[in-house]
């Protein structure tokens, strides 16, 4: 497994099916333990290619990341917030994360249903 630092996000585990790659912000280094945190967390991913349930129960239960020092670097690193789009463009290709599709398609889900609501009662 390869660990690549990169300028944006926070961090990823990507698999093309020939390489496992952990991309992480180089800025995480200035935050020790919330990079061994993060760390931690990519390394509970499974190393299979594309969307498996594991993934998305590990992303939605997994908590051992501190939220406060998560929000405190996020804010000092504006490119951070990359991680929250479900899409994005880097070196001339489009990457999707499927977890967060579903995520996102969850909450917009509940907001259109509420706003449905809102306008039937």
């Amino acid at each position: 497994m390869e660990i690549r630092e990169v300028d944006f996000g926070i961090a990823n585990r990507l698999n093309n099916g020939t390489e496992d790659i952990i991309e992480i912000n180089k800025n995480l280094k200035n935050y020790p333990k919330l990079r061994k945190q993060i760390l931690q967390h990519e390394f509970g991913h499974t190393n299979r290619k594309g969307f498996t349930k594991e993934d998305l129960v590990h992303d939605l239960s997994e908590v051992k990341v501190s939220n406060f020092e998560l929000l405190k670097f996020m804010i000092h690193n504006p490119k951070s917030f990359y991680q929250l789009l479900p899409f994005y463009y880097k070196q001339g290709k489009i990457y999707y994360d499927i977890n967060l599709i579903i995520i996102w398609m969850v909450i917009l889900g509940i907001i259109s249903f509420t706003g449905i609501l809102a306008f039937v009662v």
